[in-house]
């Protein structure tokens, strides 16, 4: 049946779901699956109704058809792998129950790890592509997220916040009610203009700061990449190791008070000194658009015109936005994620970002761009 406030779609669209499961399994064949899943040590020991490889692909299906309730997914994965031929042998649907338990042996960490080696493949084989590009860079963003997981003491005691109070009526109306949720924050690093995503961490506090979250995304970067950061990525230490990596940086600075600053170069930049960062920067703070002034490591500004870099940061890439245009994590549904125990959260994001990858991919070869001159 269908989930609490959603309507059952209709029949025919039976091979629209075939197709969707089918585009799944061809994005993530099960011997890559497979692969993911013995890497966690999670490859089952004994021949059971719901395997690994097929936990994980009805976790992502859950994520594909977040209208529809526990039972109904099983039936359009079931039907979807036998129209796939990926399973043949997938008769017996099983129940709400035994696909709880199932995810709960899982864990979240074989989805987290089937999501890199997916993206790795993908930056591998964007490296010469003509997106995401301004003159001889790859353009790439930092930016987080914060999604609203379901309300239970477990979650409430991993992502933070109070149960909100009830007014005297007995109900808050469901924007309040949103408001009040706890959240996981996703830091994401993605493509300028493909959308894509390069490589994505997960905050479960205390353990994952803001800043250290940051940090774990420098392994995706190197020589030949601009990154565009915000408030998300403004750790020193994150900014420094990414930098360290080759990556050239743009970023905003608030700290207005530790500039030491020459002569203004002719696009009305000046070269500083930061307090909190180790080398020479361009500081762009001129501009009507700038909130707070810009700071970059591309020291040269023929090469990158303070307007240019103004530009690029104010229509960067957002995450959230990038999972809603797609139906993925939607801001406007009242709830996506289902899950109210924080590794069953962490599956889900993990499986959200999946599917993301899996329709970019698709889209990607009809979203040719031409490298960017603001």
């Amino acid at each position: 049946m269908p989930r609490a406030g959603q309507s059952r779609k209709a029949a025919d669209d039976t091979l629209t779901d075939r197709i969707s499961v089918g585009l799944i399994i061809r994005t993530f064949p099960p011997e890559m699956v497979d692969a993911a899943v013995a890497s966690c040590d999670r490859t089952e020991h004994r021949r059971r109704l719901l395997p690994s490889r097929t936990t994980v692909y009805f976790i992502l299906a859950i994520c594909l058809f977040t209208q529809e309730g526990y039972s109904r997914v099983a039936e359009l994965l079931t039907d979807g792998l036998i129209w796939a031929g990926a399973d043949p042998a997938a008769r017996r649907l099983p129940t709400t129950a035994a696909l709880s338990r199932a995810r709960a042996r899982l864990g979240p960490e074989p989805l987290a790890t089937l999501f890199t080696e997916a993206t790795r493949a993908s930056r591998a084989s964007a490296a010469s592509a003509s997106g995401d590009r301004y003159r001889h860079w790859r353009v790439v963003t930092a930016d987080a997220a914060a999604i609203p997981v379901p309300d239970s003491r477990e979650n409430r005691s991993c992502y933070g916040g109070e149960p909100a109070a009830v007014p005297a009526q007995g109900r808050r109306p469901p924007h309040s009610r949103r408001a009040d949720l706890p959240r996981v924050h996703v830091l994401a690093l993605g493509g300028d203009t493909s959308h894509t995503i390069r490589h994505a961490v997960l905050a479960r506090p205390p353990d994952h700061s803001p800043g250290t979250l940051a940090r774990e995304l420098c392994g995706a970067m190197g020589t030949g990449d601009l990154l565009l950061a915000d408030d998300g990525f403004d750790d020193p230490a994150a900014l420094a190791g990414a930098w360290a990596t080759g990556a050239d940086l743009v970023w905003p600075t608030r700290l207005r008070t530790s500039l030491q600053t020459d002569a203004p170069l002719p696009d009305g930049s000046r070269l500083c000194e930061l307090a909190s960062f180790p080398g020479t920067v361009r500081v762009i703070g001129a501009a009507p658009a700038l909130s707070v002034p810009l700071a970059t490591t591309v020291l040269d500004h023929e090469k990158a015109p303070a307007s240019e870099l103004i530009a690029l940061h104010r229509h960067r890439w957002r995450l959230h936005a990038s999972l809603a245009s797609l139906g993925t994590l939607s801001p406007d549904r009242p709830q996506v994620l289902r899950s109210r125990w924080p590794d069953g959260v962490e599956q889900e994001v993990w499986g959200h970002l999946l599917i993301h990858h899996t329709i970019r991919t698709l889209k990607q070869p009809t979203e040719r761009t031409e490298p960017t001159e603001p």
